[in-house]
């Protein structure tokens, strides 16, 4: 699931950011949106895969 969501995401993000630029906004200010857009789903990836792993190296029971 993360292996389709997070480029999907990254896709999304990068064509909001040109559609922005089209519009008007400084390239300097759509590259800030990006990066810390990038920072973002990064951070929700990783939180998804430390959730979904959490205790992994635990035995059931």
């Amino acid at each position: 699931m993360l292996v389709l969501i997070g480029p999907i995401l990254f896709i999304v993000l990068i064509l909001f950011a040109i559609r922005l630029q089209k519009q008007g906004l400084a390239g300097w200010k759509a590259a800030l949106l990006v990066v810390l857009g990038s920072l973002l789903i990064v951070a929700i990836m990783f939180g998804l895969l430390f959730v979904g792993f959490e205790g992994f190296d635990r035995p059931p029971g």
